[in-house]
């Protein structure tokens, strides 16, 4: 029986947890897709009434149609018998390894989605993405993204500021990420503006986890608002690895409305007044930045007193008109970034992970089983 079953989609994924497994306190297996056994028709019956269909199923087409890709009818038709293929030869693995924790990168993809829900029950899971903080890694039992495990009560980050001492604060120099397009020229920035960063529309945090924003096209019509009503100037920067490009929302920029794709994000935080965002990782940054921050999307921050948030265009509106003056305070968003770095992040990328980091993972890992006795 494998203790710890690692799911991989991908040889980055597996490249890692096979370094996680070189740790001698660690006992598991690593599976790719293609490892998975051939399916057995005996499992059909439970397989089926296991899965969520109409959710897999509007999940990937939804995926689909953002990347403009077909997913009518006779796709759907395909996508069935992939998932039903793909589920049956889950249950086999699952049915042979019997792990008592199954790890996987992200947990969103379809096949992830499958495996978690043809689970026995008191299988435990573990979920690994890229650090919230810079040189960390995520490790989370519950999910990544919004659906993780950080506490989302205010008075828990007001207790928690009050028992931990706290270091003076470190100068942060953000990892600048590689655009898909170099040479792009930085502006000159006005002296006082809003800055809202362009989100990737294929991304799971803008498909899943953006209830009443689809796209930042739709987006960028919210800053046309913002500047159209409060006369306030909003400066927008593409996601740099997004294949989405947008021409017509570049033409209808003017003096107090502009892209500043060369500029860096972090000069693009640092200078602005406050940041407004779905929930990106930029969100995040403005944080450990000491900017102030109104998100429009489910984000794991939106803590009161941490951010403003906003599930309409007006209330939007009305905290925009409201800033300065926003109840968010300086000890609350202390507190959650301490405990982000302190308690939740786990040193070290997973990209270079030497033996502290693997060591510090191995024994997170061990307290999920350690829990059963």
């Amino acid at each position: 029986m494998s203790k710890f079953l690692f799911f991989s989609l991908a040889k980055h994924q597996s490249k890692y947890f096979k370094r996680l497994l070189e740790a001698p306190e660690l006992s598991g297996a690593v599976r790719l897709s293609v490892d998975m056994p051939w399916p057995r028709i005996v499992d059909m019956a439970r397989v089926i009434r296991r899965l969520n269909w109409s959710q897999l199923i509007e999940d990937k087409c939804q995926e689909r149609q953002v990347k403009a890709k077909y997913a009518g009818i006779f796709y759907q038709l395909l996508l069935r018998l992939e998932l039903l293929f793909i589920a049956l030869r889950a249950q086999a693995l699952l049915d042979q390894e019997q792990p008592q924790v199954l790890v996987l990168w992200n947990g969103s993809h379809r096949y992830c989605q499958i495996l978690l829900a043809l689970l026995p029950a008191g299988t435990r899971t573990a979920f690994f993405e890229n650090g919230l903080l810079p040189n960390t890694t995520t490790f989370d039992p519950q999910g990544v993204n919004f659906r993780n495990s950080v506490p989302r009560d205010a008075e828990f980050y007001r207790r928690y500021a009050e028992h931990v001492a706290q270091s003076p604060e470190e100068a942060i120099e953000l990892v600048p990420r590689k655009p898909r397009v170099e040479g792009l020229q930085p502006i000159e920035l006005p002296k006082q503006y809003v800055f809202m960063p362009f989100q990737d529309d294929r991304d799971t945090q803008v498909r899943l986890f953006s209830p009443w924003i689809k796209n930042m096209r739709e987006l960028f019509a919210l800053g046309e608002l913002i500047q159209a009503k409060t006369g306030l100037t909003v400066v927008f920067k593409e996601h740099p690895s997004s294949r989405e490009s947008y021409p017509e929302l570049h033409q209808r920029c003017h003096a107090s409305l502009l892209f500043a794709n060369g500029n860096s994000t972090q000069e693009l935080i640092e200078s602005s007044l406050f940041v407004v965002t779905l929930n990106s990782t930029v969100g995040l940054e403005s944080l450990l930045l000491g900017r102030p921050l109104l998100t429009l999307g489910q984000a794991f921050f939106n803590i009161p007193g941490v951010v403003m948030h906003a599930d309409s265009a007006a209330q939007m509106l009305d905290i925009v008109a409201a800033f300065p003056e926003w109840p968010v305070h300086p000890e609350l968003r202390n507190g959650f970034l301490h405990y982000l770095k302190h308690q939740y992040c786990v040193p070290g990328s997973w990209q270079q992970a030497d033996d502290a980091h693997v060591h510090e993972v191995a024994t997170r890992m061990l307290h999920l089983v350690d829990k059963d006795g």
